[in-house]
């Protein structure tokens, strides 16, 4: 980016400015969305005038002084020059009592891999250099390693959590990663020119950022005189604040649907005020005989020969024409989301609960007793309850099989951009550890078809957006698969060889017969039994 210097002292004055060879802008299309275009020779112009540089520079010192203390401010310029300020939050400041630079008290031995650059965060760290170039690579980014990328896009934030330093060959220090790496403390060394190309991904090295060096391997020294990292809020007023209030909001109390205490006069906290809402809400809509008039337009039963029971909301559009009575057939459903989860579910017929060992009947056994609303014998308005909300391009479906809980949540159509799924997987019979292993098993699998996956506590929840129509579909139908053939597998997750079994068949399902696209629409086949 360009850069100007420009003194804090009236009247104001440009002490020093840099021009770059800009290549690509991002041009707004007429209707919506941007795109990205190759520049010419007036790539080497200012993106600015000295005027502009000169009137911004007043404006960021009227809000520094409103606000005491300096600020990260977003601005734009329109076609006819008009200034406007988007965005003022404060900014990080840098320490202005640098350490003593390297070499002058106890010289690096260390060799020497790049010096220059511009300090975008300060300080050093230290670990495996990974080199970032699509959000695939956010899966399997290691804890502690130097994020090392070409350009500091935005996308890489996420992993700021994770990361020892950041160094990149190109990018501004006010830019949004810079930002970010100064708000989580990380080190971080902008526009080195070439640092994907000198540095070796795998390789350990030490990031100063303060002296503008890499160097390979650790350099004990420099790391130990760096300053501990610190939280920019912990301790402020906007923090207590903040925790005090947390705790009336994130605490959950109402945790069994079935309970006499599920009731709004139990409600402490505002998770409890929305699961209540929600369950309630849930159970009052699919009451079919207390709201048969607005079941008749839209709740229907999903007509297929299995015990199980499955709802159908049409929001809007989701069926091909109105249809009386209770039930839907499959070959009525429009929605596409909704279709390409069933082809999932109907796949691969599910075998049954996998045999269980004495510790693991005596795990389930334990869970029951301990928690008497998992009971799946007991009668239970939500044992069964299996529900779509659809319309033509959006699917919800909320499942619970037994002790099993999942939610899909899909958008899925032409425009790529607005595509996204979301899975959420959790509950199970066995102990934690049991859980927690299958949750990881679910991972495992969903990472390897480029899911995104998080794993908190035993649930598991996964993502996936901005991709292509009949990719989404595929993912989709994998989803409707695991939704089905993962439940009650925790009772055997502490036994390698049936965790490698279950594993390696299910990958062979998926890539047999779930994600071929089926020649027909789904729905000939029964789904699972339970």
């Amino acid at each position: 980016p360009d850069l100007w210097v420009i003194s804090r002292t009236d009247p104001l004055s440009i002490i020093d400015k840099k021009i770059s060879d800009k290549r690509h802008k991002y041009v707004c299309l007429p209707e919506e969305g941007v795109c990205r275009e190759e520049i010419d020779e007036k790539g080497k112009k200012p993106a600015l005038t000295d005027e502009q540089a000169l009137e911004l520079a007043r404006i960021a010192l009227r809000l520094e002084e409103h606000f005491q203390g300096p600020q990260d401010i977003e601005w734009c310029i329109d076609q006819e020059g008009r200034l406007y300020i988007l965005q003022c939050r404060p900014l990080k400041q840098l320490a202005l009592e640098a350490r003593p630079k390297t070499g002058a008290a106890a010289p690096v031995e260390n060799p020497l891999i790049l010096r220059g650059g511009q300090m975008a965060s300060p300080g050093v760290g230290a670990g495996v250099a990974y080199l970032v170039t699509s959000n695939a690579d956010l899966l399997s980014f290691p804890e502690g390693a130097v994020l090392l990328t070409a350009v500091p896009h935005p996308g890489w934030a996420p992993l700021l959590s994770r990361a020892a330093a950041l160094v990149t060959d190109r990018g501004g220090i006010t830019g949004h990663l810079a930002n970010v790496a100064r708000e989580f403390g990380v080190p971080a060394l902008f526009n080195t020119g070439d640092a994907t190309r000198k540095i070796r991904p795998g390789t350990v090295i030490t990031v100063d950022a303060d002296g503008l060096t890499v160097y390979e391997g650790r350099v004990e020294s420099l790391l130990a005189a760096s300053a501990q990292r610190t939280s920019l809020m912990v301790g402020t007023p906007v923090y207590e604040t903040l925790k005090e209030v947390l705790a009336l909001i994130s605490p959950l109390n109402l945790t069994d649907p079935d309970s006499p205490d599920f009731r709004p006069s139990s409600c402490r906290t505002l998770h409890d005020i929305t699961r209540c809402a929600h369950e309630v809400a849930v159970r009052e809509l699919f009451d079919y005989e207390a709201n048969k008039e607005l079941a008749r337009h839209f709740i229907k039963r999903l007509a297929v020969e299995v015990p199980m029971q499955w709802w159908v909301l049409d929001l809007e559009n989701g069926f091909k024409e109105d249809v009386p009575g209770k039930e839907i057939h499959l070959d009525n459903i429009a929605s596409i989301p909704m279709l390409a989860l069933w082809q999932g579910i109907t796949a691969v017929k599910w075998e049954g609960p996998p045999p269980v060992d004495a510790r693991g009947f005596m795990s389930i056994l334990g869970q029951a007793a301990s928690q008497p609303h998992l009971e799946a014998a007991a009668p239970s308005f939500y044992a069964n309850l299996n529900y779509f909300m659809i319309s033509r391009h959006f699917c919800h479906l909320s499942s619970r099989f037994g002790f099993h809980f999942s939610t899909v949540e899909a958008l899925v159509g032409e425009d790529q951009h607005e595509n996204f799924v979301r899975f959420a997987f959790k509950g199970g019979g066995a102990d934690f550890p049991r859980r927690l292993a299958r949750s990881k098993l679910i991972q495992e699998i969903l990472e390897r078809y480029n899911f995104l996956v998080d794993i908190k506590g035993d649930s598991v929840f996964a993502r996936l957006e901005d991709e292509p129509m009949d990719y989404m579909l595929s993912r989709l139908r994998i989803l409707g698969y695991i939704s089905v053939h993962t439940r009650q597998l925790d009772m055997v997750m502490l036994n390698p060889a049936q965790v490698s079994h279950y594993k390696n068949k299910m990958i062979d399902d998926i890539e047999n017969y779930v994600l071929p696209a089926p020649a027909a629409p789904a729905g000939t086949a029964p789904p699972p039994q339970t």
